[in-house]
């Protein structure tokens, strides 16, 4: 564990600790970091805290926004781990003075929590970030009783859906007053693009091109997707698939695709920073998934930058997608159903044109990451909000009326 020292800039700044489990590029370490700015510009000192050192995707990006960090690099296995945790957590938090604590790990937050509390931090909550996967058996159970331990240490679980809300109420035996919902967020000026679903300039013999963003894991569903694609070329159609990630299914995906002749036409793109301009390339964006997901802030980027947008029929994707009115809503898990939908959808422009007004009010009104960023700050009882929400009517004057 490295330490940083104090600078003399951070003299009587108010230290928050943001901790993430590892630098993979997908959603929580990007909201930790973009929270993070927008408190360092509100006068706080966001510490992230890293738990294990690989992947190193994004740290880069963390020494290029300037936040101050600590690589813990804990076991990967062991219950010592818990308690050099907790060891870590109470350390760090009585050397930095820190006042509050937010966890984006679920379950190690309860050792996080008892060494902040120890070291006189007067505010913890933790990120819950999936649906709660209640059929995994011992994995399930054990997980639950960390939950369980975490609970007298902990202020609040902040959910990111009501949806997911739902799932912790029922399947952790938590109250609702100890949750609380808050959607992340993304810096819709990254992804905005107003033009997009209007410029379509394209030649009648460029292939449409379908894309997903999304780690290769199993809360994922890229089988699905590549099997519609499949269906698709068996129609003759002349489409494209980009599925952006990086994660433990990579092989399989490869495997499939090799098997079912797809290799000319779906290529994986591994981990991208460059999201924002492959959507901009997007004819449709697909996000197929499965009842774990949480939220889908890949979804969102997609939505923010008015690419029109097919999602299984999952509780966050409806949530999202307000019940399908602001995007198409396919069965789960069945390929037939999501190329019936990708055809459609191809064959009629016009049905995104008219979304496209609510989709961007929809993603302003819920999805800025200064409003998360000013959410959690209220929760946390930190000294920002006012400045934060400043920042926010500023960016998005509509969310200020």
């Amino acid at each position: 564990m490295t330490l940083r020292l104090y600078r003399a800039e951070d003299c009587g700044k108010t230290t928050v600790l943001i901790v993430v489990d590892s630098l993979a590029a997908e959603g929580t370490p990007r909201l930790a970091f973009d929270m993070s700015r927008l408190w360092i510009e509100a006068g706080l000192r966001p510490i992230v805290v890293i738990l294990h050192k690989t992947p190193e995707d994004l740290l880069p990006e963390l020494h290029e926004l300037g936040v101050d960090h600590i690589i813990l690099d804990l076991p990967s296995c062991g219950y010592r781990r818990y308690l050099a945790l907790a060891r870590h957590i109470f350390t760090i938090s009585r050397k930095y003075r820190a006042v509050a604590m937010l966890s984006m790990p679920l379950g190690w937050h309860a050792f996080m929590a008892i060494g902040a509390r120890l070291a006189g931090v007067r505010c913890v909550i933790a990120h819950v970030g999936n649906y709660p996967n209640a059929t995994a058996g011992s994995a399930f159970r054990k997980f639950r009783l960390l939950v369980q331990i975490g609970r007298p240490f902990t202020d609040a679980l902040v959910c990111c859906s009501h949806y997911v809300r739902a799932g912790v109420i029922q399947h952790f035996g938590i109250r609702e007053h100890e949750t609380s919902v808050i959607y992340n967020g993304l810096p819709l000026s990254r992804f905005t693009d107003p033009e997009h679903i209007d410029g379509d300039c394209k030649s009648a013999d460029d292939p449409f091109i379908i894309g997903m963003v999304a780690r290769l894991e199993r809360h994922k569903d890229q089988p699905t997707l590549i099997k519609a694609i499949s269906i698709l070329r068996k129609r003759k159609r002349n489409i494209r698939l980009w599925l952006i990630g990086e994660g433990s299914r990579r092989q399989e995906l490869e495997h499939l695709i090799a098997r079912e002749n797809l290799t000319d036409i779906v290529e994986l793109l591994g981990t991208r920073n460059d999201v924002s301009a492959l959507l901009s390339r997007m004819n449709l964006f697909a996000f197929s998934t499965t009842a774990d997901e949480g939220l889908g802030i890949a979804l969102i980027e997609a939505m923010a930058a008015g690419v029109p947008v097919i999602a299984s029929d999952v509780g966050a994707c409806r949530e999202v997608l307000d019940h399908g009115r602001l995007g198409n809503l396919v069965t789960p898990a069945d390929p037939l159903s999501l190329a019936n939908a990708i055809d459609t959808l191809s064959a009629n422009r016009q049905i995104a044109v008219e979304r496209a007004d609510a989709v961007r009010r929809k993603v302003v009104q819920d999805f800025s990451i200064e409003d998360m960023a000013r959410r959690y700050a209220e929760l946390l009882a930190l000294p920002t909000h006012n400045a934060v929400a400043q920042c926010q009517n500023e960016t998005f004057p509509a969310l200020a009326t």
